[in-house]
């Protein structure tokens, strides 16, 4: 399961770069956006963004997402840690993510957690948080609108 997911993030990953060469976009921002995946400090302990993918087989909802405005929220996750993060591209500054995380069972969730905002380019990835047997989803805000993925 990881791998599979793992060669088809990297591939959504490649495109969206090409599409960021092909718009004009600076390719310098779409590098550092695509290839850093440093967040703030405050995640769970013992988790890292190693070997990082995309998880596409959530409920109640798609991950990514593509706010109507072209903000892209994603729940990102590393199979290593056990731990998922989110994040929000095509951005601008000003924009928030964060993660939130529930029992499967449960009606509550827990969060926002690692709640961040961009305060520069146009990405930002939040902490990362455990998952232990708890399911995750990523939300973002983009001009007043919320709107967050399925959870995984």
């Amino acid at each position: 399961m990881g791998t599979q997911f793992r060669r088809t993030g990297f591939l959504l990953v490649l495109a969206a770069a090409a599409a960021a060469c092909d718009s004009g976009e600076d390719v310098g921002q779409v590098s550092a956006a695509a290839m850093s995946e440093a967040a703030p400090s405050s995640g769970d302990p013992g988790c890292t963004q190693e070997d990082p993918f995309t998880p596409f087989d959530t409920v109640d909802g798609d991950n990514p997402i593509t706010m109507q405005n072209g903000r892209v929220i994603e729940l990102r996750a590393s199979n290593r840690s056990k731990c998922a993060w989110g994040r929000i591209s095509s951005g601008a500054p000003g924009e928030e993510v964060w993660t939130e995380r529930k029992d499967p069972t449960a009606n509550e969730h827990e969060g926002p957690l690692g709640q961040t905002k961009i305060d520069s380019g146009t990405a930002k990835y939040t902490s990362a948080f455990k998952n232990d047997g708890k399911v995750m989803r990523a939300c973002g805000t983009s001009q007043g609108k919320t709107e967050c993925t399925g959870w995984f």
